[in-house]
C-alpha cells in the first residue's frame, strides 16, 4: 500500500508540473519536495532491478527538457543507485528499443517508428554516460563502430563512451572513431573529442591523450571542411599544435 501511495504521489507532482511550472520526469524526481522517508523509500525500491528499470523506462521515454540528462548523477546520489545497476537496466532498455525500431533514428511525427523507443535510444545512450563501467563502455564501443545503426545513436555511443574513458581507453578507441570512414561529418567527432578535452580537466593523461590523438588524425584527414573546422578548434586549445 505504502508503494503505491508513493507511486501516486510521483504521479500528482507530474501531473502538477505539466499544469503549471513544466518539470520533466528528472525534475519531478529531483525538485519536489519528498519527505525524507519517501526518498528512503525510494532508494530502497530501487535496490530491486526491477523497479529501477520501470523508473528508468519513464525517465528515459520521454524528452526532457534542456539538458536535464545532465542530472542523472543527481539522481544516482539522491537515491543511491549504483554505476553497475544503472548500467545494467539501461543496457537493457536501450537493446529493447533497439530491436523495436531497428536501431533507426525516428524523423517527425509522420514517421512510423515508435516514438517512446526512439527517445529511450536517445537518452538511454546519454544516460550511460553517467554511469557505464566495463560492460557499459564496450556496449557503447560496439554501437559506435557498428555501421548498420543510425549515425545519430553511433555519435551518441561516443561522446557517452569517452565521458567514461580513462586516458588508456582514449587511445585505444578514438583514432578507430576518427578512421571510420562511415561515421560523416567526421567534424562532429572532432567536436566531441575536444568537448571531452574541456571536460577531463582534471585528468591531464585523457587530455594529452585527445590532444595527440586528434593532432595526428588532423594530419590525414580527407574532409576538407572537418579538417578545417577541427584545425581551427584545436588551434585554439594548444599552442604547440598552433606553432
Amino acid at each position: 500500500m505504502k508503494k503505491m501511495i508513493m507511486c501516486m504521489t510521483v504521479m500528482c507532482l507530474a501531473i502538477q508540473g505539466l499544469s503549471s511550472t513544466p518539470q520533466g520526469w528528472l525534475e519531478v524526481y529531483l525538485d519536489s519536495h519528498f519527505p525524507e522517508q519517501d526518498v528512503e523509500r525510494l532508494r530502497e525500491d530501487f535496490k530491486d532491478m526491477k523497479k529501477l528499470r520501470e523508473c528508468m523506462v519513464g525517465l528515459v521515454g520521454s524528452p526532457p527538457l534542456s539538458a536535464t540528462y545532465e542530472r542523472a548523477g543527481e539522481f544516482k546520489r539522491r537515491f543511491g543507485v549504483s554505476d553497475k545497476a544503472m548500467e545494467t537496466v539501461l543496457i537493457d532498455i536501450i537493446n529493447t528499443a533497439g530491436v523495436k525500431n531497428g536501431w533507426k533514428k525516428r524523423h517527425g511525427p509522420d514517421d512510423p517508428l515508435d516514438g517512446t523507443a526512439d527517445h529511450q535510444l536517445t537518452w538511454g545512450l546519454m544516460w550511460l554516460g553517467f554511469c557505464a563501467e566495463t560492460e557499459g563502455k564496450k556496449f557503447l564501443a560496439g554501437i559506435a563502430t557498428n555501421s548498420v545503426m543510425d549515425g545519430e545513436f553511433r555519435s551518441s555511443a561516443i561522446a557517452a563512451y569517452m565521458t567514461r574513458a580513462d586516458a588508456q581507453e582514449v587511445r585505444d578507441t578514438l583514432p578507430r572513431f576518427l578512421a571510420d570512414g562511415t561515421l560523416r561529418p567526421s567534424f562532429d567527432i572532432y567536436l566531441c573529442a575536444m568537448w571531452h578535452y574541456d571536460k577531463a580537466g582534471d585528468n591531464p593523461q585523457k587530455r594529452e591523450a585527445i590532444l595527440s590523438i586528434v593532432s595526428a588524425a588532423l594530419t590525414n584527414e580527407e574532409e576538407r571542411k572537418a579538417f578545417t573546422q577541427a584545425d581551427k578548434k584545436l588551434s585554439e586549445y594548444s599552442k604547440e599544435y598552433e606553432d
